[in-house]
């Protein structure tokens, strides 16, 4: 197994493990006022289904590349449309993780973060 796979989602574990303890602790911070409280549990647990879906989407891509046959792809991902997780940064994501040069100028966002997650392993 590259490397690259468990640290991409060890980062994406730590990162979706943080949204979501704020989630639970913003409780003690904003319990007297509801609309701060939901307004801000709302944002953590949108930051962690990002996350969570971008990983997703980006482990699903490196096995779309590995030739994984699509209907197991598709079983695997619990869904018969895979390109509800293939996304455009999910592929952008995993370009950087395994070095891929992009094909614009200027590189995405999310191949600078994959490549960082390689080079840092994780």
């Amino acid at each position: 197994m590259p490397p690259e796979l468990p640290a991409l989602v060890a980062h994406h574990c730590r990162r979706i493990n943080a949204y979501l303890a704020r989630a639970q602790h913003l409780q003690t911070l904003h319990g007297d006022d509801m609309r701060q409280w939901q307004r801000l549990v709302l944002y953590a647990l949108t930051d962690a289904l990002a996350h969570n879906h971008l990983l997703v989407g980006t482990l699903a891509a490196y096995l779309q590349r590995q030739d994984l046959p699509p209907d197991l792809l598709r079983r695997y991902l619990q869904s018969p449309d895979t390109d509800r997780y293939i996304t455009r940064e999910a592929v952008e994501h995993l370009d950087g993780l395994t070095g891929a040069v992009p094909e614009e100028r200027a590189e995405p966002v999310w191949t600078a973060i994959g490549r960082r997650i390689a080079r840092d392993g994780g």
